[in-house]
Parts: structure tokens; C-alpha cells; sequence
């Protein structure tokens, strides 16, 4: 596989006396069962969506997206009972994860709605249920499964959430992080680096086909937007309305193809300044472009933007 297209998906952590628990109650869980390999340690978590291969590209815009669950609080959890997935010919022994409160649920359905808006993510038709893997089937094996004693049923809090990278080899596969976030841990919505991330997110999910007006609520009502060049999209595009127009002008352009990767982004001075790249298919070309966007924020919204191209004369070609 390329190295431009990478195997993702997104994980609970579960904290070190869950993952103990775990190792010690399968050692005896598995003892009269064969043709299981066990999961390595680091590796014992709870998959909240499984995005498959995407984009090498779409990482940054992905693991911002992940941003949005953060506003959850931590959930309070608890090992349960060993169950065998599927049920006909099971493929791994796991635990299910008790949620009480239902607050990992919310934390999924959250994951599941910004990823499916980025168009990174298809729910799957099953219910979701919380489980950690233990152990998986070996290949060419037909366990017998048998019900196993549960763990002890040690309540514990599920804080963090990773984008994990997934790197299949012969040994099974290794888990590689590329980014956490911490539940409850989310800025305040009035913060400026925190409306340009729900502005970005929200943007994502409007070139990707999604509605427009979400962005309305983002933007100030005289908010200036500068593009340089000579392109169809340059131009000083003045308040919300015209600001709206242009990214749907842009959005009709590449037929609902654009992606927007956020590279970084951090706060100078006052004004926040984010290194992001855009892809698109184009009069049915692929294209791409590097640029910087400095946003000034007032009132917990977006006052004014300027874009600037890495490459102005590309950008002109690209828009034009």
C-alpha cells in the first residue's frame, strides 16, 4: 500500500489497571482454548470508528475533527462480561465495556457524526458496541469457544481518545498514535483558536457537500475575506453573505471534491495563523495547493481572513 493512503481509526484509551485486568483474566480465559493470539498490551483499547484507508493528506483534517468529541466529559466505565465476536464462527474474544451513563455513547456518536460530515466515515448498520479485543482467532484455527468467567469488574474512567495510524504486517498488526485528545479538555467556544478549529470543521463538512449555513453562525456579520490573485475566487469578498457565496462558489467549482488538511495552527499575536493544504478534482484533474490563513476573531467569531498562496501564480492557474 502507498504511503499516501493510510489505515486509520479512532480509540478509547484504556487506562493501566484496566489494561492489568485484561492481561491477567485472559491468561486464564484462554488456557483451554487454541488458535488465539493474544493482543499485545499497548495495543488493548476500545475502537470508537474504524475509517479504513483514506488520504495521507486528510490526517490533519481527521484528527481535527476528532476535536468535537473532546467537549464530552470523561466517561465512567466498567469491565464486563467476555463475549465472542461475531457470534457465528467469532473471530476474537473480547470484554464489553459498561457504559451506565451512556457517556461513551455519546463520545461514538459524536466521533461518527463529524467523521461521516468529513466523508471519512461510513456508520456501520450494527448498534455500537463498546468492547475491548483481547485476543483474535489465528488463521486457518476453528476455536471452540466456551464461556469464560468475566474479568473483575473494575470501574474506571475513559479520559482520552487517539487517532491511531494501523500498520498491517505478517506479525499482526501495529498501532502507530498520531493524535490524542483529552476528554472535557476542549477550549471554550469563544476562544480564537477554538472557532477557527469549529470553523475548519464546519467548512470540511460544507465542501464535502454539506450545508452552508452552520458556517453562518462562525462568522461575523461584516467579516472580509482577502484572496489575492486574478482568479474567479479573488477578490475582497465582504460580509457573511458574499463570504458564503465564495466558498460556494468554490464548493460548486470542484464539485463538492474539495478537502481542506490542516497542517498546524497557533496563536500569534492576535491573530491566528494556520498552515493548511486543499485538494480537489477539477474539470476531472486532481489539484492541490499549500497556502497560510491568518484569521483575526472578535466576539467568538471570524472578523476576517487573509489567504495566502504559497504559490500565487499556481493558485491563479488552479482558480482561474
Amino acid at each position: 500500500m502507498s504511503e499516501d493512503r493510510v489505515r486509520l481509526f479512532v480509540a478509547l484509551e484504556l487506562p493501566d489497571d484496566a489494561r492489568t485486568a485484561l492481561e491477567q483474566w485472559r491468561q486464564g480465559a484462554l488456557r483451554s482454548v487454541s488458535g488465539m493470539r493474544p493482543v499485545a498490551p499497548e495495543a488493548l483499547h476500545v475502537t470508537l470508528c474504524f475509517l479504513g484507508f483514506r488520504g495521507a493528506t486528510e490526517i490533519g483534517a481527521i484528527a481535527d475533527a476528532c476535536i468535537e468529541a473532546a467537549s464530552e466529559r470523561p466517561a465512567r466505565l466498567r469491565l464486563g462480561e467476555a463475549v465472542w465476536l461475531p457470534a457465528r464462527r467469532p473471530r476474537v474474544l473480547a470484554v464489553s465495556i459498561e457504559d451506565p451513563d451512556g457517556a461513551l455513547a455519546r463520545v461514538q456518536a459524536a466521533l461518527s457524526k463529524a467523521l461521516q460530515a468529513g466523508g471519512w466515515y461510513a456508520p456501520e448498520p450494527r448498534p455500537f458496541l463498546a468492547h475491548a479485543t483481547a485476543a483474535r482467532v489465528q488463521k486457518g484455527a476453528r476455536p471452540r469457544p466456551r464461556q469464560s468467567e468475566p474479568p473483575p469488574p473494575i470501574a474506571f474512567e475513559g479520559s482520552m481518545i487517539t487517532l491511531y495510524r494501523s500498520r498491517l504486517g505478517s506479525a499482526g498488526a501495529r498501532y502507530e498514535p498520531l493524535r490524542t485528545v483529552l476528554l472535557g479538555s476542549a477550549p471554550t467556544p469563544t476562544e480564537p483558536v477554538a472557532v477557527v478549529e469549529r470553523f475548519r470543521a464546519e467548512q470540511v463538512r460544507a465542501y464535502a457537500g454539506g450545508e452552508l449555513e452552520p458556517l453562518r453562525a462562525l462568522l461575523s456579520e461584516d467579516v472580509v475575506w482577502h484572496v489575492p490573485g486574478r482568479s474567479r475566487i479573488a477578490g475582497e469578498h465582504r460580509g457573511v453573505d458574499e463570504v458564503l457565496e465564495y466558498f460556494e462558489t468554490r464548493r460548486a467549482m470542484t464539485d463538492a471534491s474539495f478537502r481542506v488538511a490542516v497542517h498546524g495552527l497557533a496563536m500569534i499575536d492576535d491573530r491566528v495563523v494556520q498552515l493548511d493544504g486543499g485538494s480537489a478534482v477539477r474539470d476531472g484533474r486532481p489539484i492541490s495547493w499549500e497556502t497560510v490563513s491568518v484569521f483575526r476573531v472578535a466576539g467568538g467569531r471570524i472578523a476576517e481572513c487573509w489567504l495566502v498562496p504559497f504559490d500565487l501564480y499556481q493558485f491563479d492557474e488552479l482558480w482561474g
